[in-house]
């Protein structure tokens, strides 16, 4: 017995060009919406040294890469990271724009040393920066966030996810040009 032809219409469906631009799409905007972690991923592990109290300098400030600076909170909050379960410290560093968001409740460092996050995840704090304001912190408009302890090379996940989404635009770029070319 035989299977006989397989039936037109997934035949159609597979081979559409449309489909391929849909997830060539998709792909891409994943693609950019992840890239921020692959950059840090892929930054320097020396750190930006930002200075110390009396003698910082913001200008040397990138985001997106590991910075250090040493100061004393002028206001902390305790905040969960809804991702991960876990308890969190969010600080306003005196005279500075910077506010540190650090693991557990624990005593402040006097040295911070991560990530400084890409302007695009100030949203995410806008509630502990409101709530540092009201307990005295003045980190102005121009706030900045510092992850404590987030180095590069650490995180897989992103660098994995983005291989897997460049494989699937590849693949989908190939049927594209497969379908199109008759």
């Amino acid at each position: 017995m035989s299977a006989g032809p397989p039936r037109r219409e997934w035949s159609l469906l597979r081979r559409s060009p449309a489909w391929a631009v849909v997830a060539l799409g998709l792909c891409g905007w994943l693609l950019w919406d992840s890239w921020p972690d692959v950059a840090y991923f892929l930054s320097s592990r020396r750190p930006i040294d930002l200075g110390a109290p009396g003698a910082y300098h913001l200008d040397a400030a990138r985001p997106n890469r590991l910075v250090r600076v040493a100061g004393a909170p002028a206001a902390a909050v305790a905040v969960t990271d809804a991702r991960a379960k876990e308890q969190r410290a969010v600080l306003g560093l005196r005279g500075l724009n910077l506010a540190v968001d650090r693991p557990g409740r624990g005593t402040p460092a006097a040295v911070f040393e991560g990530r400084l996050l890409p302007a695009a995840r100030r949203a995410d704090y806008a509630a502990a920066v409101a709530a540092l304001r009201e307990r005295g912190w003045e980190g102005g408009e121009r706030w900045m966030v510092l992850r404590d302890g987030e180095r590069p090379r650490t995180r897989w996940a992103p660098l994995a996810w983005s291989a897997a989404l460049l494989l699937l635009a590849g693949v989908n770029a190939r049927a594209l040009l497969k379908s199109l070319r008759g």
